[in-house]
């Protein structure tokens, strides 16, 4: 409780520090741009407003819940964004507007928070920017809907970190619309001199936009899919015992992981935490009841990420509803094991003949059955999702004969 009271403490610092910093920021612009003390009374009464909104939206998404990847517990991303972009904007209007290379930032802006906030925070530099250059709303426009594209092009990026198509179709719509905007304004005076400014705009706002995904890949993606190599090796120590403290609560674990990573791989899931979830589901309640630590203690002293958690509370938590594609990938994959691993038990122990049980068939009415007790109703999951996770159960036929010792 301390921990987080600490962290919220740190986070309210630094916003204030960042507002101060953006309006000190923008009241010295304004005055070396010429501008009276009419003006810029107006302008960071204006600009107060602008941050106040950027803030909110982070703060309630953070929240929420719905800003990318880990970002509600790394605000420092997003405030050097912000302020790097903000130094931008109030330099670059002593340059031609066809010299701002400023759409880089709607990307960092978005990747470092969420779509909406990234896209207000972006609306708010570059309104800054126009209004200290005095251009027309053309510039303006151009600027905030390519920004806006960008910052939808690159929205999620996830562990497979396919920038390729994206960023072709951002440099061809950016150097379009640069074009254009040049020749619209030469008024038919057409010469090489006048696509330098727009050339060097075009590969400087590649060369940050490579930058900003390489960082963010750096910082984000590459850092979680290094944490999952490790706690998703099945050699993990905390894994790896319960083969021999608890082979059944071990086997059900490989086997949920099994059909969890399938299940994520066939709907486009994220597999490393459906995987994850799979392994750790039941251990992580054995392991709270060993060392008497709440789930979240013993997470992070494994070092799980962020959504590894949630799924883990999702699933044990009766009071959190399943909301995760990659929670109902876990909660049907071990209803589904521990069915199945019932009726061999039972088969072994009675001698009853069950060699023709078809079990795809059973794996399908455990499925629906928990369909029909609305315990999914609250979660992400999809009638589509459903109906492919059919498929995939009646179609392991040989997973099955291994299971049975087959």
């Amino acid at each position: 409780m301390r921990n987080k009271e600490e962290s919220k403490q740190w986070k309210l610092a630094l916003i204030v520090l960042t507002i101060l910093l953006s309006l000190s920021a923008v009241g010295v612009s304004a005055y070396y741009y010429g501008k009276s003390f009419r003006d810029i009374f107006v302008l960071l009464m204006i600009a107060a407003a602008s941050f106040g909104a950027i803030v909110f939206s982070l703060v309630q998404s953070d929240i929420y819940h719905t800003l990318h990847y880990d970002n509600g517990a790394h605000y420092i991303r997003f405030v050097l964004a912000f302020l790097l972009g903000l130094a931008a904007c109030c330099l670059l209007p002593s340059l031609p507007d066809s010299g701002w290379a400023v759409p880089a930032f709607a990307l960092a802006l978005t990747l470092f928070s969420n779509t909406v906030t990234g896209i207000i925070a972006y609306a708010g530099l570059i309104s800054i920017c126009v209004y200290f250059s005095g251009t027309d709303i053309l510039a303006f426009l151009l600027y905030f809907l390519t920004g806006s594209i960008f910052a939808v092009l690159f929205e999620k990026l996830d562990e497979d970190y396919r920038t390729g198509p994206p960023l072709f179709i951002a440099m061809v719509l950016y150097s379009t619309c640069m074009a254009a905007k040049t020749v619209y304004q030469s008024y038919g005076v057409m010469n090489a001199d006048i696509f330098i400014m727009p050339v060097i705009n075009i590969f400087i706002t590649f060369i940050l936009m490579l930058a900003v995904l390489r960082f963010y890949c750096a910082v984000a993606i590459d850092r979680e899919k290094g944490k999952y190599l490790l706690i998703n090796d099945q050699e993990y120590e905390m894994l790896a015992k319960y083969k021999t403290e608890d082979k059944q609560l071990y086997y059900n674990a490989i086997h949920t992981a099994y059909f969890a990573e399938k299940t994520a791989r066939l709907l486009h899931m994220n597999v490393n935490v459906a995987k994850n979830g799979g392994y750790y589901h039941k251990i992580i309640v054995s392991e709270c009841k060993k060392q008497d630590k709440t789930l979240e203690e013993i997470c992070k002293e494994n070092k799980f990420p962020p959504k590894a958690i949630q799924l883990l509370q999702e699933f044990n938590y009766k009071a959190q509803p399943i909301k995760m594609k990659e929670t109902v990938a876990v909660y049907l994959a071990d209803c589904v094991v521990s069915t199945i691993t019932y009726l061999l038990d039972k088969n072994h122990t009675t001698d009853e003949p069950m060699e023709n049980v078809d079990y795809g068939k059973v794996a399908v009415a455990v499925i629906r059955r928990k369909i029909d007790l609305g315990i999914l109703n609250d979660s992400d999951i999809s009638l589509a999702d459903i109906g492919g996770m059919e498929k995939l159960y009646t179609g392991e036929k040989l997973y099955y004969d291994f299971l049975r010792g087959e």
